[in-house]
């Protein structure tokens, strides 16, 4: 028995992309001059309006990712304060340390 292999398979009933929107007007043959292919689009995206679940799920989806906006901004605010505090307790440290240092200079001499 022999192994089948994927790549020698191919899906011809899945492959209908857009196929749908073509029409085919009038009679197609290879001697007629009228047989033409049109695919029906809107004009632009205002023909068609959408519906009250679309745009509720739009609005829920952009407040929420405003919310995330908001945490973003605040986790990032804490993430700095917690720097500045890290900064100034390191140069605080730098400080002490310079002060012994002076210290036991002046106790030795």
């Amino acid at each position: 028995m022999t192994p089948t292999n994927e790549v020698d398979h191919f899906d011809l009933d899945g492959d209908t992309q857009d196929l749908e929107d073509i029409h085919v007007i009038g009679d197609i043959s290879p001697t007629s001059t009228n047989g033409q292919k049109r695919r029906n689009r809107a004009s632009n995206s205002f023909d068609i309006l959408p519906t009250k679940n679309e745009v509720l799920a739009k609005m829920l989806l952009l407040i929420r990712l405003l919310e995330w906006l908001y945490h973003l901004k605040s986790l990032s605010v804490l993430i700095l304060r917690t720097l500045i505090q890290q900064r100034y307790m390191l140069k605080y440290k730098q400080y002490q340390v310079l002060v012994k240092m002076n210290n036991s200079k002046h106790d030795l001499g």
